[in-house]
């Protein structure tokens, strides 16, 4: 470039001796005008090659991620500044779709998700919303609670949801799931719920009800909400029960008879100790509801037939019966 102005200065011929140092340095390439120009020259050089090593790119996303990866990142440092905006924003994405291919890289995935998003703000809410819940996931699979959980919390806060409501209940259980690890429950306990009232009525999704409906019951009990973490045991139960499930089914409604016999005997107004009340009953009576639901489970598990699963439950219902008949005496 620099020997192409110059020799354009040479050919403008003999200039007037009246002409300014400026004229005569810009005569010679060294002007202000000739650096812009240049500076114009590398910006278009650089956003020619950033569009090659996006076609490169291109060429490998499906069949190989790695040098897809590489041409990718490498567009996106020198097309930084080149390219528009929203071909950047797209750019992003793609790396996004090359690095989730790839098992074991979690923590990178949400790396580049959240650099994509960013890229998507002022150009499509959706894509910048769709992105930052990618991030909020990768983060969850990681193992990174924290980070995922603040990053939930962000992306539902952001707006309308990009998702259907089956994607937003799983969604929504991982941000539970993440907030249980992290020991709040009772915020556990509502993703859960929310996620649940997602599917309620959605045909096929029985088991994720019961497993979300079992999920809050869990969270709530162990938060202390008795009166709530029994009622949700019972309706987790019941919908293990319409799946034929003996084993979940079985398990809630343990906990939920624990639930009555441990209210009744700390004294606390648990669920079972306010229908004791109300019937003119005493705790002890209500430690008795609780024996009674025990017993009713160990009746009902020996009259089914004897699978390794029933086999299982029958264990662990007669020693936890034992157990709660000792803390009777």
């Amino acid at each position: 470039m620099a020997q192409t102005t110059a020799a354009g200065g040479d050919a403008a011929g003999d200039h007037t001796h009246g002409e300014s140092a400026a004229e005569e340095s810009a005569a010679d390439g060294e002007g202000p005008g000739d650096a812009v120009g240049a500076r114009g020259a590398g910006t278009a050089e650089e956003s020619c090659d950033a569009l090659a090593l996006a076609d490169l790119a291109a060429t490998h996303l499906l069949d190989d991620p790695g040098p897809a990866e590489r041409h990718l990142r490498r567009a996106l440092l020198i097309g930084d500044g080149t390219l528009p905006a929203e071909h950047l924003a797209r750019l992003g994405s793609q790396l996004v779709m090359v690095v989730a291919g790839q098992s074991g890289r979690e923590r990178e995935l949400a790396d580049v998700a959240l650099r994509a998003a960013a890229r998507w703000e002022g150009i499509s809410a959706a894509d910048a919303s769709h992105l930052s819940f990618v991030a909020a996931r990768a983060y969850h699979r990681a193992g990174r609670h924290a980070a995922a959980a603040a990053q939930f919390e962000r992306s539902l806060a952001a707006g309308s949801p990009p998702y259907p409501d089956i994607e937003m209940a799983l969604l929504r259980g991982q941000y539970g799931k993440s907030l249980k690890l992290l020991g709040r429950y009772r915020a556990a306990a509502g993703q859960f719920i929310e996620a649940a009232r997602l599917v309620r009525d959605v045909p096929g999704r029985s088991e994720l009800r019961a497993e979300l409906a079992w999920s809050a019951a869990s969270a709530l009990d162990t938060c202390g909400e008795d009166d709530r973490a029994y009622t949700a045991y019972l309706h987790a139960a019941e919908l293990w029960g319409e799946l034929d499930r003996v084993g979940p089914r079985i398990r809630c409604l343990r906990a939920a008879a624990w639930l009555q016999h441990c209210a009744a005997t700390a004294g606390t107004a648990s669920v079972s100790a306010t229908d004791a009340s109300a019937a003119g009953s005493s705790a002890a009576g209500s430690s008795e509801a609780g024996l009674r639901a025990m017993y009713g489970i160990l009746a009902e598990l020996e009259e089914l037939d004897p699978t390794p699963e029933v086999a299982v439950e029958l264990t662990n219902t007669r020693r936890q019966l034992a157990d709660m008949e000792a803390g009777r005496d």
